[in-house]
C-alpha cells in the first residue's frame, strides 16, 4: 500500500448534497437525468444509480468511490479519535507507537480484517496511522509539556472555587480597584542561557552555540505587576553572603537587591522585598492594596505578616500547585521574560567573545529584557485570563479540570462504578439511553450531584419515546441534539465536553482495552512540610494560627539544639586532658572525622569545609562550638549566644 498516493482524477469527489438536489428536482419537476447531469456537472450514470436507490426507499444512499480495505468504519474511527482526545485532555496521551498497538488490539478483539503483517509486529502499520491522521485532521502529533501529578490533581474545581471565594471576600470587603491588585512571584535567571535557533547548513548532525559555562549560577528575581498594567522595579537575590549595593547599578532603574548563601528567597529577603514594594506602591492602612502570592515558606513569616498589617497590604495566597493556571505572572509574563533573557544573553556572549559571564552581569541583562516582556499588555492579559480582574470565577471550564477528574483522589462515591473508569459508561448497543432534558452540560461538582445525575440517567433508560431523542434508521446507536448531550467522561474539544461516540459496532471499545488510569487514595503522613491552602494570610485567625505554628516549630528546634549542645559537652569532658597543649581547629576536625560530621558557624551557619583559605575561626569556651572571627567580636573568653541564654 503506497504511503502517499497521488490522485489522478477528480471522479467520485462530488459532494452528496449535489446529488440530493438533482434527485429532488427530478422527482418534483420530472427533469431528465442527462439534463440534470449537465446542469450539476456530474456523471449521468452515477446520478441514475443514486435516483434509483432513493426511489427504492434508501434515504441514506451514497455513490462514488468507497474504501474497501478500511480496517475500521467511520464511526469506529470516530470513537477512537474521541478516546485519543480524551486521553490527551487528562494528560495521559498516547504516543504514535501506542496508538498503533491499540489499533491492533481493537482489530484483533473485534475480529476485523487487517493485514497479516500486523500479527508479526503486534501493531498497526505506519501507513494506517498516516491515513488515520489524514482522515481526522483534528488530531496532530504534539510535544506535551511536562506537568507534575501534584499540579494535575490539585487544580480541581474545589480548590479553584475556594480561591475565588477568598478573592471575592476581600474584593467586597475593601473594594479594590485594578490598580490596587498586585501579583508577585520569583523566577530564576542563570548565567548559562538556552541558545536560540540559528540558521545553519543542512546535513550537519550537530550545531553548537557558545554558552558561558557548563553549569551556571542562579540569581532570583522577584517581579510584581498589577491588574491595571503597572509594575515595580525588580528585586534581586544574589547567592552571596556579603551583598553590596553596587552589584545592581547596571540593573533597571529603581531596582533593589539582597543576598544570602543559597540565592533563594528566604524570610529575611522577603521582608526586604516588602519594604521595596511599600516604597514603590505606597499603600496605607486607609488605602490598602491586595498582594497575591504562592505558599512558599519564605512568604509566611510572622515578621512579614506584621509588616503587611501595619502598612495596609492584604496578602492572599493561591492554592498549592495551582499557580500554573491561576497566577498572572506565570500565564502571561514569565514566558516572554525568559525568552527575552535568553536573547539578551546571546547578544552579550557575541559582544564579549572569550569572556565568562558571572552573576554581576545579570542585572544588566535583566535591564534589557524587562521593558520588552513586563509590559502593560502582558500584565492585563495575565489578570484577565485567570479571572482575577475583571472578576470571573467561571473562567475555567470542565476542560481545564479534566486532568483532575482522573487523579482527583478526595472524591468518594457510594455507588458501583468500575475502579478503572472514574465516570459511568453505558453500552447503547443493547439499551437505548435517553438524555434527560434537565441534564446540565457541566461535570457534577459534588458526589451528591453526581449520584443524582447517574440515577436520573439510569431511570431515563426505560423511556424510549421521550421528546428530544432522535434515532437513526438502521442503526441502534443513539443520537441526541447538541443541547441535550451529556458527557459521562471528560473529553476536551472545541465545544467543551463532548460525548464519546458509543461503541458503534465495537464489541470491545478503546476504554475496555485501555481504561483511563485512576489514582488511589492518598497516604496520610506527618512528614515533610505542612500542607497549605489558599487563605487570606493577613486576617487575624490565619495570622494567629501561623504564629502558633511558628512557636511550636521554634520550640522543637530549640530542643534539638540543646540536645546537640549537651552531646558535644559530654564529648568534650570525656576527652579533656588526654592531649597535650592547645588543640587547633585543624586537629579538632581530624579527630571528628569518625563522626562523619562537619562543623558550622553558629552565626551564619556556613560549614567549615566551604570556608575560604586562611579564614579565622574562634571556639566557644563553654560548648566548644565554632564561629567566624568576622561574625563575632573575638576575644580570649568567647562565649556563644546559646550558652549565654542558658
Amino acid at each position: 500500500m503506497p504511503r502517499h498516493r497521488i490522485r489522478n482524477t477528480s471522479r467520485g469527489t462530488t459532494d452528496m448534497e449535489v446529488y440530493r438536489k438533482a434527485a429532488e428536482e427530478h422527482c418534483k419537476e420530472g427533469t431528465k437525468i442527462r439534463a440534470l447531469a449537465r446542469k450539476y456537472n456530474v456523471c449521468h450514470v452515477t446520478l441514475y444509480r443514486y435516483i434509483k436507490k432513493v426511489k427504492a426507499g434508501n434515504t441514506n444512499a451514497v455513490v462514488g468511490y468507497r474504501s474497501v480495505n478500511r480496517v475500521f468504519s467511520s464511526d469506529e474511527e470516530k470513537a477512537l479519535q474521541d478516546y485519543l482526545i480524551e486521553c490527551s485532555g487528562v494528560y495521559f496521551g498516547l504516543s504514535p507507537c501506542e496508538v498503533r498497538k491499540l489499533a491492533y488490539e481493537l482489530a484483533n478483539k473485534n475480529k476485523k480484517k487487517f493485514p497479516d503483517k500486523w500479527h508479526d509486529t503486534q501493531m498497526a502499520g505506519k501507513e494506517w496511522l498516516t491515513g488515520f491522521l489524514k482522515r481526522h485532521p483534528s488530531l496532530s502529533l504534539r510535544s506535551p509539556q511536562a506537568t507534575s501529578l501534584s499540579r494535575a490533581s490539585s487544580f480541581n474545581e474545589h480548590n479553584v472555587n475556594k480561591f475565588f471565594d477568598n478573592l471575592g471576600n476581600v474584593m467586597d470587603r475593601y473594594n479594590f480597584e485594578p490598580k490596587d491588585i498586585w501579583n508577585m512571584d520569583e523566577t530564576g535567571v542563570t548565567t548559562v542561557q538556552k541558545p536560540s535557533k540559528i540558521i545553519a547548513q543542512k546535513g550537519i548532525k550537530q550545531v553548537g552555540a557558545v554558552t558561558s559555562a557548563e553549569r551556571g549560577r542562579l540569581v532570583t528575581v522577584a517581579v510584581a505587576i498589577n491588574a491595571q498594567g503597572g509594575h515595580i522595579p525588580p528585586f534581586f537575590v544574589f547567592p552571596l553572603k556579603r551583598y553590596q549595593d553596587h552589584m545592581i547599578r547596571e540593573g533597571p532603574v529603581g531596582c533593589a537587591g539582597a543576598g544570602n548563601n543559597s540565592g533563594w528567597m528566604q524570610e529575611a529577603e522577603f521582608l526586604l522585598f516588602l519594604e521595596h514594594f511599600k516604597k514603590q506602591v505606597k499603600p496605607t492602612v486607609e488605602q490598602k492594596c491586595l498582594l497575591l502570592l504562592d505558599n512558599h515558606a519564605s512568604h509566611i513569616s510572622i515578621l512579614a505578616l506584621d509588616f503587611c498589617k501595619m502598612n495596609g497590604i492584604v496578602l492572599l495566597s493561591f492554592p498549592p500547585h495551582c499557580t500554573h493556571k491561576l497566577q498572572p505572572l506565570d500565564r502571561a509574563v514569565f514566558g516572554p521574560f525568559k525568552k527575552m533573557i535568553n536573547t539578551a544573553t546571546d547578544n552579550w556572549m557575541r559582544n564579549h567573545p572569550g569572556q565568562t559571564m558571572t552573576i554581576h552581569y545579570i542585572p544588566g541583562i535583566v535591564r534589557e529584557a524587562f521593558p520588552f516582556s513586563v509590559t502593560d499588555r502582558n500584565a492585563i492579559a495575565g489578570f484577565t485570563c485567570t479571572g482575577i480582574s475583571p472578576f470571573n470565577r467561571n473562567i475555567f471550564t470542565a476542560v481545564d479540570f479534566a486532568p483532575s477528574s482522573v487523579t482527583d483522589r478526595p472524591l468518594q462515591i457510594n455507588i458501583e462504578i468500575p475502579p478503572t473508569d472514574p465516570w459511568p459508561s453505558f453500552d447503547v448497543t443493547s439499551t437505548k439511553e435517553v438524555a434527560s432534558e434537565t441534564s446540565a452540560d457541566v461535570l457534577p461538582t459534588s458526589s451528591d450531584q453526581l449520584t443524582d445525575s447517574i440515577n436520573l440517567s439510569s431511570k431515563s433508560q426505560s423511556a424510549q419515546d421521550l421528546p428530544g431523542t432522535l434515532f437513526a434508521e438502521g442503526n441502534s446507536s443513539l443520537t441526541t441534539p447538541a443541547s441535550d448531550q451529556r458527557s459521562h467522561s471528560p473529553v476536551p474539544g472545541p465545544s467543551g465536553l463532548q460525548q464519546i461516540s458509543s461503541s458503534q459496532s465495537f464489541n470491545f471499545t478503546p476504554k475496555d482495552l485501555r481504561p483511563l488510569p485512576q489514582a488511589g487514595p492518598r497516604t496520610a503522613t506527618n512528614k515533610g512540610r505542612k500542607k497549605r491552602k489558599t487563605a487570606i494570610l493577613t486576617d487575624t485567625p490565619e495570622k494567629n494560627a501561623i504564629e502558633e505554628e511558628y512557636k511550636q516549630r521554634n520550640k522543637a528546634k530549640k530542643t534539638v539544639l540543646q540536645a546537640e549542645t549537651e552531646k558535644r559537652k559530654r564529648k568534650f569532658i570525656s576527652t579533656k586532658g588526654k592531649g597535650k597543649g592547645k588543640k587547633t581547629r585543624k586537629e579538632d576536625k581530624e579527630n571528628n572525622k569518625s563522626d562523619d560530621e562537619d562543623c558550622f558557624c553558629l552565626v551564619c551557619l556556613e560549614s567549615f569545609s566551604s570556608s575560604r583559605p586562611n579564614e579565622q575561626w574562634t571556639q566557644c569556651m563553654e560548648c566548644k562550638m565554632w564561629s567566624h572571627v568576622e561574625c563575632v567580636n573575638d576575644d580570649e573568653n568567647y562565649v556563644c549566644h546559646n550558652c549565654e541564654s542558658e
